[in-house]
């Protein structure tokens, strides 16, 4: 991730690749996403605004993340976000969406 900032604007650069999907979430009360995997999808994300409260990539947790946290997520890794309201998660993926490839609970093996 690149962060540049001046008197006129402060610039993230936080997606490269190839990637077939942007997105940007904002967070309604008692906001969940994720809790799945995906077979056929990498995907990072970025939270760009408010607080996730507890995220869980693999094996890996973070509590109360802050702006600016990147986040990847290899095909493969569970992953679940929980975000206070009014937060803005971005994302990108190397696939675009696809409900059978949306598989819920950890990955087994």
């Amino acid at each position: 991730m690149f962060v540049h900032e001046d008197h006129r604007r402060k610039i993230i650069e936080w997606a490269t690749g190839d990637f077939k999907v942007a997105k940007a979430l904002i967070a309604k009360p008692g906001c969940i996403v994720g809790d799945h995997h995906h077979l056929n999808k990498d995907e990072t994300f970025l939270l760009l605004v408010g607080k996730a409260s507890y995220v869980v990539i693999g094996e890996r947790e973070w509590h109360n993340a802050a702006p600016l946290t990147l986040w990847e997520v290899p095909r493969g890794a569970y992953h679940r976000f929980e975000l206070d309201e009014g937060s803005i998660l971005l994302g990108v993926g190397s696939e675009s969406f696809d409900a059978t490839d949306e598989i819920k609970g950890h990955p087994i093996g």
